[in-house]
C-alpha cells in the first residue's frame, strides 16, 4: 500500500537535490549550487553568491517560451504564503528563462531567511507563473534531500533562522 502511495506521487515532483560548482554569475570565482530538476525539465538552484547574497534560480526547460515581461514566478512551499518578491520586497531578476530572488544574506555566520528555512523543512514547493503568450503554467519540486544538500553548499558552521 505504501509503496502504491509513494508511487502516486506526480511526475512534476520527483526530483534529486544534488550540490555541484559552477562559475558565479556575478564576479570571477566558483560557488556551490545546491539544484534539482523535476521531469517536466525545470530546474530550482539555491546558492550563496560572492556578496553573501542567498539566491534561487527557478529556470525554464529548453523550448519553453520566456516568462512574460514584468512578471516574477509565485513559489509556494506546502501551505504557507505565496510569495513572489525577493527579501526586502525587491522584485525578482529575470532574463526570460530564468526568474532569481533572493532569500536572504549570509551575516556573521548566520541566514534569517523564513523561506530558506521552508526550503530546508518542506515536502514540496509549487511555482506558478505567466508565460509571454499569456499562458499561465506551474510545476513543483520535491524539497526530499533538500537539508542536507544546502547544508554542504552553505557548511555546517552557518545558522539559519526564520527571519
Amino acid at each position: 500500500m505504501l509503496l502504491a502511495v509513494l508511487l502516486a506521487v506526480s511526475p512534476d515532483a520527483r526530483c534529486e537535490w544534488t550540490v555541484t560548482s559552477r562559475n558565479d554569475l556575478t564576479r570571477s570565482g566558483e560557488v556551490r549550487v545546491a539544484s534539482t530538476r523535476n521531469d517536466a525539465g525545470y530546474t530550482l538552484e539555491i546558492y550563496r553568491d560572492s556578496d553573501n547574497a542567498v539566491r534561487s534560480r527557478f529556470t525554464l526547460p529548453d523550448g519553453l517560451l520566456a516568462f512574460a515581461g514584468g512578471t516574477c514566478p509565485t513559489y509556494q512551499i506546502d501551505r504557507g504564503t505565496p510569495i513572489n518578491r525577493s527579501v526586502n520586497a525587491a522584485p525578482c531578476l529575470t532574463n526570460g528563462s530564468w526568474s532569481e530572488l533572493v532569500l536572504g544574506y549570509v551575516t556573521d555566520n548566520h541566514i534569517a531567511s523564513s523561506s530558506l528555512l521552508a526550503v530546508m523543512n518542506g515536502i514540496n514547493i509549487v511555482f506558478r507563473f505567466k508565460l509571454e503568450n499569456g499562458d499561465y503554467r506551474s510545476t513543483q519540486f520535491s524539497l526530499q534531500g533538500s537539508k542536507r544538500a544546502l547544508i554542504e553548499v552553505f557548511g555546517e558552521n552557518i545558522s539559519i533562522s526564520s527571519n
